[in-house]
């Protein structure tokens, strides 16, 4: 192979996480009718972020996190910053603590990620209400992290083998 394509598929391989998390991103933009909430979808986005944090994260530098958060915002609709200061957030914590995480199973690193997510969840729900001024039911919300929660296990695995597939190349 050619040094300018072996030069691209390193970059292709290392800008593979990000590209998942923006796919991601996307997929968490199509909401599921609640009937009694209203559209919810679960934070596919900050799953990508805690996964490749973790395990990657000389792939998933601060720096990425940020356009990813405003991508989450646009796709959302919503306040601009707001998704990407609460996944900045979650990637700082997570860094510190990156640690804890290494020879963890599974349902330890889902139960950290419980936690972050209920985190992230009071972290966005607060600046909501900063935002608006006035207090903003928590129901959609704390559904979404329920969502979120529940999808992890499944977004975890094929997260794991893109991850693989990551280490092969390198």
């Amino acid at each position: 192979m050619s040094g300018l394509l072996r030069r691209l598929d390193g970059l292709a391989t290392d800008l593979t996480p990000f590209v998942v998390a923006l796919v991601l991103i996307m997929f968490s933009a199509m909401p599921i009718n609640v009937s009694s909430i209203g559209p919810v979808a679960p934070n596919l986005g900050l799953i990508a972020v805690f996964y490749w944090t973790i395990y990657r994260p000389d792939l998933m530098p601060a720096i990425a996190v940020l356009p990813l958060g405003l991508w989450q915002d646009l796709m959302n609709a919503g306040p601009i910053g707001l998704n990407a200061l609460t996944l900045l957030i979650v990637y700082g914590v997570i860094v510190f603590q990156r640690v804890f995480f290494r020879g963890k199973s599974f349902l330890i690193v889902w139960w950290a990620f419980g936690l972050t997510a209920a985190f992230a969840a009071a972290v966005f729900w607060l600046a909501v209400m900063a935002w608006h001024l006035r207090y903003v039911d928590p129901a959609p919300l704390a559904f979404q992290l329920g969502l979120t929660v529940a999808v992890f296990p499944l977004l975890y695995w094929l997260l794991s083998r893109i991850h693989r597939s990551i280490a092969r190349r390198s």
